[in-house]
């Protein structure tokens, strides 16, 4: 453990220093997005709107999935294509979050099992239907949605589980999880040849022990070059991460106290999500050629997070305005 922590202390120091002062003119047509929800039970939105929407993930095709919180409070993934919504809900699930979307349309995420006592006691850890207690977030399985079809996704042994991210290849990326969010959470890779890891020191491991814990993969470029997230230190502080043909390094955008990586682009443009020092939120934009990062902030607002970034380098995430938490995309139309 003490020479993988050496390693990894080292790996950390060289990421400080790809940043010079060159800086990346670059600005955003911002446009908000807000889910139609019926403001009549069950969902009982207010305004004819969701009280909430997240933009999640965000296609080539500008494509949009992310989740939305109706007037009674219940989660529900959607799809946003050629200006129609279409929500996402696992049968039978408590809620739904749509978290990324391939170029050929395949959605995944992550829903909650709702508890029935007895049957969830008795289950393995591995079914789908495993959930201890209403609250465990044990019960938060992952999820494929293909084709009109849902399919479960879990890593063996674990009865949690949230991919954010599913490549053109059809790789998914995101974490494994046991009965808490952090501390027994390790970034994990499913791959589309049935093959599945965990991210470790020095590239992939298959075994939990050996791995980072308090960490999240959030996306990855096709065929798993680079692959990004976040972890959380020992002293509970979080920082991007990144892990490049299996050399890892930790990232943080300067002057911040939390910096959060969400998304990769096939040309290794990265999005995510940081705090100043004052504590206010805001987005990022972190080129490849190492310059300071582009913050995205949609004008106005309270608190912007980005979670998503296509091939173009459009943008998706949330924004809160006037109590109110509106997804948003930003389309670059600068670059120079």
């Amino acid at each position: 453990m003490q020479g993988n922590t050496q390693r990894f202390i080292f790996a950390s120091a060289l990421g400080l220093l790809l940043f010079t002062n060159r800086s990346a003119a670059q600005s955003f047509n911002f446009n908000a997005i807000d889910v139609p929800c019926s403001a009549t039970p069950p969902t009982s939105c207010p305004s004819g709107i969701a009280r909430q929407t997240v933009a999640n993930g965000i296609n080539p095709a500008g494509d949009i999935v992310g989740v939305f919180t109706d007037g009674v409070g219940k989660q529900h993934g959607f799809l946003l294509s050629r200006g129609q919504f279409t929500t996402i809900d696992v049968p039978g699930a408590v809620s739904t979050s749509a978290n990324g979307i391939s170029p050929s349309g395949e959605v995944v995420g992550n829903y909650t099992a709702p508890y029935t006592h007895g049957f969830s006691d008795a289950a393995s850890v591995d079914s789908p239907a495993y959930c201890p207690a209403a609250d465990s977030p044990a019960c938060i399985k992952g999820f494929l949605y293909r084709h009109g079809k849902f399919s479960t996704v879990l890593f063996p042994g674990h009865p949690g589980a949230v991919p954010q991210r599913i490549t053109p290849d059809g790789d998914m990326y995101g974490c494994l999880h046991d009965f808490d969010l952090m501390n027994s959470m390790f970034g994990a890779a499913w791959r589309h040849s049935g093959d599945i890891s965990l991210t470790a020191y020095g590239g992939e491991l298959s075994d939990p022990s050996q791995s980072m814990p308090s960490s999240m993969n959030n996306g990855a470029t096709p065929g798993g070059h680079m692959i990004v997230g976040f972890w959380d230190d020992m002293d509970g502080h979080r920082h991007g991460l990144l892990v490049q043909d299996g050399v890892l390094q930790s990232y943080d955008v300067p002057g911040s106290i939390l910096t959060a990586i969400w998304d990769i682009n096939p040309n290794q443009q990265f999005a995510g999500t940081y705090i100043d020092n004052t504590g206010h939120r805001h987005g990022f934009l972190q080129l490849p050629d190492g310059s300071a990062p582009i913050i995205v902030d949609y004008p106005g607002s309270a608190a912007t997070l980005t979670f998503g970034i296509n091939p173009e380098g459009a943008v998706v995430g949330r924004y809160a305005a006037s109590g109110h938490v509106h997804g948003f995309v930003a389309v670059p139309v600068t670059s120079n």
